[in-house]
């Protein structure tokens, strides 16, 4: 972590070494990535030439203690899922070519798979965490009330002498914040932000009013 973030740094101020240095880093593990799913050696190079100019192109709207890894893995997944959108769509009334429009849907379903989700939950979670810690005192703590604790809130109104509308009020701005903040360290991360919110509210019992 501690070495992402000199290659941040340095990225920010647009040293093209330390650009040239990320894509040295990363550039075997996200190929082998976008390859193992589209099969076409051609169209993962393609993706990664994308993913590294958005890195580029945007290196001065990453904030300090954006997950790099996290960001170009996540960044690599949507473009291949993109990309196999398109040539299934290609490929859908081709007849010669069924197998290999099979074999892009399987391809298709991994990609989209709630297990691979899991994997970048992981760095979601870490996120996340950075997101909540950063909240005021008073938004934090009912955020984490609400939904770490549990509580209603109701519950939290006269835990905290607030009132309900206040307690809501709170929650509503924290989801916000950690999902502006979550988009600058982590584009392309709201799917999995929905439905961590989901997971959440599912897990939190209804207000009362």
């Amino acid at each position: 972590m501690k070495e992402s973030q000199e290659y941040l740094f340095a990225l920010k101020s647009g040293n093209e070494k330390a650009f040239k240095m990320i894509m040295d880093h990363w550039y075997s593990r996200l190929f082998n990535f976008a390859n193992g799913y589209l099969n076409n050696q051609e169209n993962a190079k393609e993706i990664l030439q994308d993913v590294f100019l958005v890195l580029w192109d945007n290196r001065n709207k990453l904030i300090e203690g954006t997950n790099l890894n996290a960001f170009l893995f996540t960044l690599t997944r949507n473009r291949c899922i993109d990309m196999i959108r398109r040539e299934r769509l290609v490929l859908q009334y081709r007849t010669d070519r069924q197998d290999e429009y099979r074999q892009l849907t399987e391809n298709f379903d991994a990609l989209s798979d709630p297990i691979l989700d899991k994997i970048f939950a992981s760095e979601l979670q870490a996120e996340i965490n950075l997101a909540v810690a950063g909240l005021p005192d008073q938004c934090r703590k009912i955020f984490l009330l609400s939904r770490t604790n549990g509580l209603k809130n109701r519950e939290i109104s006269e835990l905290l002498e607030l009132s309900e509308k206040t307690v809501e009020s709170h929650i509503t701005k924290a989801l916000k914040t950690i999902k502006a903040e979550l988009e600058r360290r982590l584009p392309g991360s709201l799917l999995l932000f929905m439905m961590w919110v989901r997971r959440l509210t599912s897990k939190t019992p209804t207000a009362t009013h």
